[in-house]
């Protein structure tokens, strides 16, 4: 018997220092600077990506990569399995793009062949990353941060991970299972959802200017945040929550789980939707509505 608990104790011993030795060793990078790799170019990843990075005991590698793209027309697709989603519209007629790279395994070797395994897709607009399945101690994640044009057309969805709209007027359309989702300063054709995770709404100027905003999620609250002077029609509804407005609106109909109300003097509609999660409307703090 004490044999046996002996063996035990050792092999507990063994795990987990095998746990730990990788934590032990520093974090590789990849060299300062960047160099080519077809038409990306690739570098060192921003702190905040390496400050961000979980899985204890994994080795980890990152890699930024750039590239610029010129849409011809076509819209644009971003689709992420596993990383956040960043677009700011700006006044520009192409896309740069930025990709950061995460990659975690158990040893350094491996974690260099994951990272050299994972491709980024641009083509036509469209994209994408594609790598190995994930196993129990290895994976990876990608960051996209875009520049885009203002008025583009383009359709963001996300499996794991937040989706941050900013300064977009065009047809746009997004969907999120799991993460939340930001929109900040936008206008014009704006619709999608999120599952499981809330959804920020900051927005300037003094009327929605466009089609309207359809802005729904499954569990999680609404947070929407409109200047002093703004003037829009808000459809708003929840089945699991209330309704709060911080300052006085004129409502039309029941306020308890759905609120049919002009701001100001009224406008496109901004619809919002939730089923588990409450609804504010709410004039915005300092700083609030500004892009990164």
């Amino acid at each position: 018997m004490r044999r046996f608990i002996a063996f035990v104790v050792v092999l507990c011993a063994v795990v987990i220092l095998g746990a730990l030795l990788p934590h032990w060793r520093q974090d590789r990078r990849v060299h300062a600077g960047t160099q080519s790799r077809g038409n990306w170019t690739t570098g060192n990843c921003p702190d905040s990506d390496r400050n961000s990075w979980g899985h204890w005991g994994a080795v980890h590698e990152c890699q930024l990569r750039r590239a610029t793209l010129t849409l011809n027309g076509n819209p644009l697709s971003v689709s992420s399995t596993n990383g956040s989603i960043h677009v700011i519209g700006q006044d520009r007629s192409d896309v740069e793009l930025e990709a950061s790279v995460n990659v975690w395994a158990s040893s350094n070797r491996e974690a260099d062949r994951l990272l050299r395994s994972i491709q980024v897709h641009t083509a036509n607009g469209d994209i994408y990353d594609r790598g190995p399945h994930f196993f129990f101690f290895s994976g990876y994640s990608v960051n996209y941060r875009l520049l885009v044009p203002r008025g583009i057309t383009g359709h963001f969805s996300n499996t794991n991970g937040g989706i941050a709209l900013d300064h977009l007027n065009g047809k746009v359309r997004f969907g999120n299972t799991n993460g939340g989702v930001t929109l900040r300063s936008m206008n014009g054709d704006v619709q999608g959802h999120s599952i499981n995770g809330g959804i920020q709404i900051t927005l300037a100027g003094d009327t929605w200017q466009g089609a309207g905003l359809r802005a729904d999620t499954t569990n999680g609250g609404i947070d929407l945040r409109v200047p002093d002077q703004y003037s829009a029609h808000v459809d708003a509804g929840t089945v699991n929550g209330g309704i709060s407005a911080s300052f006085p609106v004129n409502v039309q109909g029941n306020v308890r789980n759905h609120l049919d109300a002009n701001l100001g003097n009224g406008g496109p509609t901004i619809h919002l939707q939730t089923v588990n999660g409450g609804i504010s409307i709410a004039h915005p703090g300092p700083g609030s509505g500004k892009a990164d």
